[in-house]
């Protein structure tokens, strides 16, 4: 399940924050909050964008487009190791993916139509490193077509739902990838 705003069409259009109360897995939210707690006539009731603190924190790149040539290419940990460069994510730390699909962002049947992204061995890695937040310069978090067809986007899922780990997507990378920056510092403001 997913629960998401609509204006006069979905916010979901450019480089967005997923709040915790995107994503669901069954009737159930991060730590157990069922959706009829979290959806409200007016808004999400908890867990919404409001409750997300400005963030600030020390930002990984891992340049994984030599891994990705296609919709559900799998981003493993050896190609975000080995992107990473002797570089290890710390408690905190935000950890993002240049996977090269944000270079299709000016043809939106191409770019919709599928990505690549980090796979399930790669969102439990995230994870065992109690990351914060991480992100991709695609459309959604994780390979479409995803690794098992009967369970579509739930790599976001495992790290937003069962882990409370925020994801960003659409995210432009390529000036950090193309100047070979691996760690930085993330701020993150977003409106709440």
């Amino acid at each position: 399940n997913w629960i998401t705003e609509q204006v006069s069409a979905t916010m979901q259009l450019g480089t967005h924050l997923d709040a915790l109360s995107h994503l669901q897995i069954g009737d159930r939210g991060y730590n157990g909050v069922t959706v009829a707690e979290i959806a409200g006539t007016a808004g999400a009731e908890r867990l919404g964008i409001e409750t997300t603190p400005q963030i600030v924190t020390r930002g990984l790149l891992a340049d994984v487009s030599a891994a990705c040539s296609g919709p559900g290419d799998v981003v493993s940990v050896a190609d975000a190791t080995e992107a990473l460069d002797r570089l290890e994510p710390e408690p905190g730390d935000a950890v993002l993916f240049h996977t090269g699909w944000g270079a299709h962002w000016e043809n939106p049947e191409l770019y919709t139509d599928g990505e690549p992204g980090p796979g399930y061995e790669l969102a439990e890695w995230l994870v065992e490193h109690e990351v914060a937040l991480t992100g991709c310069d695609t459309w959604s978090y994780g390979p479409v077509p995803a690794e098992d067809p009967n369970r579509p986007f739930e790599v976001p899922q495992i790290l937003n739902v069962r882990h409370g780990v925020f994801v960003v997507e659409n995210l432009d990378t390529t000036a950090l990838a193309a100047d070979g920056v691996r760690e930085f510092a993330l701020i993150l403001t977003h409106p709440k």
